[in-house]
């Protein structure tokens, strides 16, 4: 998985307003929504636990509250 596919993912996360797709992704992981940015800037290597548990998020998304 490469940066630009958690940003797709992301994107098709936002709202009507265009934003909040990477803090919605935050919280279908359970991560801090820090932790995302850099994923998505390359800064910080996408492991294969979290490239599956960002897959395992999106095919089943449950919203929070």
């Amino acid at each position: 998985m490469t940066p630009s596919d958690p940003r797709a993912i992301c994107d098709s996360l936002n709202d009507e307003r265009d934003t909040g797709g990477q803090s919605k992704l935050a919280r279908l992981l359970g991560w801090h929504h820090s932790t995302i940015w850099p994923k998505l800037n390359g800064e910080s290597p996408i492991t294969k636990a979290e490239e599956l548990a960002i897959r395992q998020a999106i095919r089943s998304p449950t919203e929070l509250p």
